[in-house]
């Protein structure tokens, strides 16, 4: 007569209440559970108690690891597409980009359109601390392809970037200078 109950109770979604005495239907849940342990349960039973809506259940395994592994792509991708874009609006990196600019043999060498790459961040050639940085910047044209190098400066933080150095060096091996202190850049200095 028990089981029945309690089968009658469960498949229409409603679950017996115990008695604030402790009386009443406790019993019929506390002899359930043992009886469960011993029997499986009816495969609409089962069914039903996994869509119970307000439901507890911890998401399976598989779909943790898939939610984990997006975010983690996700936060990586952004992480790598922000630090990307503070380079390139770096000042350092932009008065390197107009030096290259300035220079007719470099840019003829390379050959029309100009094309500039992302930074390669593994790469320990790119490294930037307060008073230093120092690039390797990846730029294409139609006639080659090769490296922008760049050596900047500065006396403190929140002073002005210097240019120091600034040179392409083609695919071939071929270095065109592009930017010295010592030479000319119209008495600008390479100062922002």
């Amino acid at each position: 007569m028990r089981d029945g109950r309690l089968f009658s109770a469960l498949s229409q979604d409603t679950f017996p209440v115990m008695s604030h005495a402790g009386q009443g239907n406790y019993n019929l849940l506390e002899s359930s559970v043992s009886d469960s342990c011993s029997r499986p349960r009816p495969p609409e039973l089962s069914f039903k108690l996994s869509k119970f809506p307000g439901s507890k259940m911890p998401l399976p395994l598989g779909k943790l690891v898939f939610l984990s592994s997006v975010v983690a792509s996700g936060s990586c991708t952004l992480i790598y597409y922000l630090t990307q874009k503070a380079f390139s609006k770096a000042s350092y990196y932009q008065l390197a980009l107009e030096q290259l600019h300035r220079r007719p043999e470099a840019l003829e060498a390379l050959g029309p359109p100009l094309r500039v790459h992302d930074l390669r961040l593994t790469d320990q050639c790119n490294f930037v601390d307060i008073a230093d940085a120092q690039l390797k910047i990846p730029v294409s044209g139609s006639k080659s392809e090769g490296h922008l190098y760049v050596s900047s400066s500065r006396g403190a933080p929140f002073q002005r970037w210097h240019l120091q150095e600034v040179f392409l060096e083609l695919k071939d091996g071929q270095q065109i200078p592009v930017f010295k202190p010592s030479g000319d850049t119209d008495g600008e200095g390479g100062k922002q």
